[in-house]
């Protein structure tokens, strides 16, 4: 018994010398990028560059397999003076990489080129300063493909000139020369990723314009970095363009319109020069396609599986279902002086029967000026004053010329004389806009709806309350109609679904057919794209910060001494009342 027990022990110990062995040699083995073993979970499998970099680092210090392997750690006293195994010491191509890395990351001069040259530091340590582009011979294929996606980024609405393609001819064999072409590749493939989701534009409200509260929608350094270390980096770095159906569409228009042709010129050796004066020569069609392919760079992938879109230069509202468009209806837009912004929020409350509270730039230009003049356009919309903490005044008793309007609150009241009829769509935001209905059905019949003082009047708003409520609440047509016709006042229903409103600014659109529709650029952010694209950011006219708090431009005590006496004042007509109130005769 004794002797089969021994034996048993021995072959158990070869089996399991074995096993250490065979487990050795399997860390040694290189494995291709984004291996991944069974057992790993999906955090570990998302990035394959990560993977493929740790496998490296595991390769580098993976001791001798066999008779040399170090013994099993120890524990007890002894386990403290053990000293840790030196890394390995790295190639001379990964140490002329290392270095390449410390060098350029010690450069980075602004927000965006540290953060990514700080990714691009951890990511190739991680990976023991492995080159993805080159090897100890010169560049490899995914390196002249990546080149050849750079030198065609005209053709992408982007400038191939922006990009600094290194020259891997001049580079021949030497370590430093080679490590230098590496960082510098994937410093411009970053670049890349980053401008094609808008990165040349990096705070158009501060900018351009403060109505264009829009942001490039930048991807992770992390994630480029990742996809760039996968199996077909070129395509990959294509994929980082918006996914977009509307911006392939006008990509293709740009090309047909010419755009894209400086791309040629980025092989020769007057590459940056035939590059500005490229896209300095792109046609007045060219240059507006590619300024709405910016925009697209600034929306959201996830637009909403319901949502709404309101195309301000073309005075249109659609609300898409699932990508398709299920609703089309005329809009009526801010004036040309009081724009409506241009972003995106989540709809917040449809309102049945809404109250109207006055917006503090109406209450300083218009009813001021009016109350001291004998308060008209408070009689005739039926307004009211309210204390900040809703106690309601009389109006007609406060000396206006010695107390502010600011210290009040403007309302309306639910009616017949609402200005935002019988239901309004919230969604807050700090410029103080919304959607809704309006008694002034004539607006509609305009070409050239800039007619409002920023908030946006849906023709048949009803009906767009029906497919929100219906979407979100499940409510049919007979019980909107009844909240509406007996309802509470100021009925706010609270909306349970996501239902993203987008204000855009999109002066071109592309049919499936390839037909181009062109709308005016009333309020000047086309152009303002343009010029900032072209580099010419001298030239911007940011106008005016229309999120600054309202300044009265009158003296109050001389409107007030001037004003006729309201037995004498001229009878004003409906018409009269209106042009004050919305603006018409500016």
């Amino acid at each position: 018994m004794l002797i089969r027990f021994n034996v048993l022990s021995a072959a158990l110990l070869s089996f399991a010398m074995f096993c250490a062995e065979a487990s050795a040699q399997d860390a040694a083995m290189p494995q291709p990028a984004g291996h991944v073993t069974p057992d790993q979970d999906a955090s570990e499998r998302a990035d394959p560059a990560d993977t493929s970099a740790q496998n490296s680092q595991d390769r580098a210090a993976a001791p001798a397999a066999g008779a040399n392997a170090p013994a099993a750690p120890q524990t007890g006293p002894e386990a403290a003076t053990q000293t840790a195994p030196a890394p390995a010491a790295l190639g001379a191509l990964a140490a002329a990489v290392k270095q390449a890395v410390e060098s350029d990351v010690s450069k980075s001069t602004d927000e965006h080129t540290k953060i990514e040259g700080d990714t691009m530091a951890a990511f190739y340590h991680a990976r023991a300063y492995a080159p993805l582009w080159v090897g100890e011979s010169g560049p490899m294929q995914q390196a002249n493909d990546i080149v050849a996606v750079l030198r065609d980024a005209n053709a992408y609405g982007l400038e191939a000139s922006d990009f600094a393609v290194p020259a891997f001819e001049a580079a021949g064999t030497d370590p430093a020369a080679l490590a230098t072409a590496e960082v510098r590749l994937t410093r411009a493939a970053l670049l890349y990723a980053r401008h094609a989701r808008g990165g040349r534009i990096t705070e158009p409200a501060e900018m351009l314009n403060s109505n264009l509260d829009r942001k490039p929608q930048l991807l992770d350094p992390r994630d480029v970095l990742a996809g760039l270390a996968a199996s077909t980096p070129a395509a990959y770095l294509i994929s980082t363009h918006p996914k977009h159906p509307q911006f392939e569409k006008l990509r293709q228009a740009f090309l047909a319109a010419g755009g894209g042709k400086a791309a040629a010129a980025a092989h020769d050796g007057k590459a940056a020069s035939a590059a500005h004066d490229g896209k300095k020569a792109l046609s007045a069609g060219a240059k507006r396609l590619r300024a709405n392919m910016e925009e697209w760079r600034w929306m959201h992938d996830d637009m909403g599986e319901l949502y709404v879109l309101n195309n301000i230069p073309e005075f249109m509202q659609y609300v898409y279902k699932d990508g398709k468009v299920i609703r089309k209806e005329r809009i009526v837009a801010g004036m040309i002086d009081k724009q409506s912004s241009i972003f995106t929020r989540n709809l917040k409350y449809v309102v049945l029967r809404p109250k109207w509270r006055v917006p503090e730039s109406i209450m300083v230009h218009e009813l001021w000026p009016s109350l001291l003049k004998g308060g008209g356009l408070m009689r005739q919309y039926g307004l009211q004053i309210e204390t900040k903490d809703g106690k309601v005044l009389d109006w007609r008793t406060i000396d206006w010329s010695k107390d502010d309007i600011r210290n009040y609150y403007v309302m309306q009241p639910p009616g017949g004389k609402s200005v935002l009829g019988v239901v309004k769509f919230s969604f807050p935001s700090q410029h103080t806009i919304f959607m809704h209905d309006t008694p002034d059905r004539w607006m509609f019949r305009q070409a050239q709806r800039t007619l409002s003082h920023g908030c946006l009047r849906v023709k048949n708003s009803v009906e767009l309350a029906e497919i929100i409520l219906g979407y979100d609440k499940g409510w049919d047509k007979a019980r909107i109609a009844e909240f509406i016709r007996s309802g509470p006042f100021n009925n706010e229903v609270a909306m349970e679904k996501r239902i993203p409103i987008h204000l855009t600014y999109f002066t071109a659109w592309v049919e499936d057919d390839g037909k181009v529709r062109a709308f005016p650029d009333i309020y000047g952010h086309e152009r303002r794209i343009t010029q900032a694209l072209d580099g010419d950011w001298d030239k911007i006219n940011k106008g005016r910060n229309h999120l600054a708090p309202p300044q009265p431009n009158f003296n109050p005590k001389a409107v007030a001494s001037s004003a006729p006496s309201r037995q004498k004042r001229e009878a004003r007509s409906t018409g009269d009342i209106i042009s004050d109130m919305f603006g018409l005769s500016f």
